[in-house]
Formats: C-alpha cells, sequence, structure tokens
C-alpha cells in the first residue's frame, strides 16, 4: 500500500467532516457554546474509541486479555471523571441561562435535540472511526500498546481545549463575530490535520519488506542480541535448538504478547524480520552463524 496516495484521500474526507461545523456557524447560526460543547462531546467520542482500540486486538495469550480488562475499567471511571468535570465547566461558563441548573446529561440530551448537532457528532464520529481504519492499514490491528492508548487522549485534547476555551472566552467578550467563529473551526481543523499527518508518518515504517525494515544496524542488533536461539520470560532463559523451533514457542509468544501489550509493534516486525531471516539461514545449512 502507498501511504502517498492515500494521504490525499485522508486529508480530504477529514477537512470535509470539519465542514460540517464551518456550516453551523454560516447556515445554522452556532454560537461559540455549540461549538465547544461539540469539541467536548468529540472527547466522549475518543474515549468510545480508545476502549474500542485497547479491546479490539489480536490476543496470543492470556495475558493480552488480562491487561486490557484491568486497565479499560480504570480508564472509564479516570477519564469519564475528567470528560464530566470538563463538561460542566464548558456547561457553566458558556451554555444558556440555567443550562447548567438542569445538569450536564440534561444539556447533552437539549443540544442532540437539534438535528444539525447530530450531524456534526455523526462527523466526528466518521472522523475518529477513519482514523482508526488509517492505522489498522498502516501498523496493523492491535500494534499500539495499551498503556500508551489509555494516556494518548489526555496528550491529544489538553492543549487543544486550552486554546478553544480561551478562544471562547475571547470571542464572548467580541459579542461572537463569525470570523472568530470561523478561525476556532479553523484551529480545530489544523489540529486534527496535524495528527493525521503524524499517524501517516508514525505508520509508514511498520509496511516496510523485511529486507527494507532490517537496515545493517538493526541486523546487528539484533545478531548481538539473540546470537542464540533463546527466549527469557520472568527472568527464565528457555535455550531451543533452532530459530525455527524458538519461533514456534509458547514462550516466544508470550514475549510477543508482552511487546504488543507495551506498544513495541515496530520492534516486534523487527524480531520477526530477524528471525525468519535466521531460519531460511537454518535451512540453507548455515546452522547459528551470525549474518553477514
Amino acid at each position: 500500500m502507498n501511504t502517498d496516495k492515500q494521504l490525499p484521500v485522508g486529508l480530504l474526507l477529514l477537512i470535509a467532516l470539519n465542514l460540517v461545523p464551518l456550516i453551523g456557524v454560516l447556515a445554522w447560526g452556532w454560537k461559540s457554546f455549540d461549538l465547544i460543547f461539540l469539541y467536548w462531546m468529540e472527547n466522549v467520542i475518543i474515549g468510545v474509541f480508545t476502549v474500542l482500540r485497547m479491546l479490539i486486538r489480536p490476543y496470543g495469550h492470556a495475558l493480552e486479555l488480562a491487561f486490557p480488562l484491568f486497565l479499560v475499567p480504570f480508564f472509564c471511571v479516570h477519564y469519564g471523571m475528567f470528560c464530566m468535570g470538563h463538561g460542566v465547566f464548558v456547561v457553566s461558563l458558556f451554555g444558556q441561562n440555567g443550562m447548567d441548573d438542569f445538569g450536564l446529561l440534561a444539556a447533552v440530551l437539549s443540544v442532540l435535540s437539534s438535528p444539525y448537532m447530530l450531524a456534526a457528532v455523526a462527523a466526528l464520529t466518521l472522523i475518529q472511526t477513519a482514523d482508526w481504519v488509517r492505522d489498522v492499514r498502516l501498523r496493523g490491528l492491535g500494534a499500539d500498546g495499551v498503556r500508551d492508548l489509555m494516556v494518548a487522549p489526555y496528550r491529544r485534547i489538553f492543549v487543544l481545549h486550552l486554546t478553544i476555551i480561551a478562544g471562547g472566552f475571547a470571542l464572548a467578550a467580541l459579542e461572537e463575530p463569525v470570523a472568530g467563529l470561523i478561525i476556532l473551526v479553523a484551529v480545530k481543523t489544523a489540529s486534527d490535520v496535524w495528527h493525521w499527518k503524524r499517524g501517516n508518518e508514525t505508520g509508514s515504517e511498520s509496511e516496510l519488506a523485511p529486507e527494507v525494515l532490517l537496515t545493517p544496524e538493526r541486523l546487528k542488533a539484533m545478531a548481538e542480541k539473540y546470537p542464540e536461539p533463546t527466549v527469557t520470560v520472568n527472568g527464565q532463559e528457555r535455550r531451543f535448538a533452532s530459530f525455527a523451533e524458538m519461533k514456534r514457542s509458547k514462550e516466544f509468544r508470550m514475549a510477543q504478547s508482552i511487546m504488543r501489550l507495551v506498544g513495541a509493534g515496530r520492534e516486534l516486525k523487527i524480531m520477526n524480520a530477524y528471525l525468519d531471516r535466521r531460519i531460511q539461514e537454518e535451512l540453507h545449512g548455515q546452522g547459528t552463524a551470525l549474518p553477514a
């Protein structure tokens, strides 16, 4: 798959979906609260997709299932409290008069009663879906570590929402000029475009062929780390008769599971490329000699 050909298509889709809030400003009479509340709701959408990413992944060992089942409830509680506090803050500062008296849930239901807002929420959901599909195609299902996935939403939204809230205060002081609302949409769109491009750059190396992925420097490092077919798990070293036997072993499957859990997908690809090379050497009668 050629990511250079895919990038413009993905960006066009991303920008098109981000035009929905812009239509809200220009055609539906949206104010700063509508935009800020919509972008707050995207945090909830991101949280749902984070849980799906943590759970929907290949499982090669029971450990891979136990770790997400422990972290997902923790994430739901912690991130849920974060979103609730953020939402109450947005409603109480930018909501319509008396809206905060009905609580956050009532505010959500009130805002979502508008079909225009539902269309915008659907667009944000499609953005997250496209982002996930892109990551799966570039790096594979479950390539991101569960722990990395759990902290990623905080990193992504913290600075952006500080900027959006600051812009909301400025717009309120300036009596909601349309130009200011357009700038707010542009800032959010630019953030999404940056995130999309960064995801493409991160995943580009993951689809390289083994002979390209296994550079001479990496080959040398792997040969020094694995000169013999051995696996160490929980401090216990297991030696095998061949690299082929090592790759089929339950110990190696556990090591793979641990690497996937911690987000070492690229390192795992390098390791498998190295082992495949050593197995080919064994088949051609070169034994366990270090690769040239």
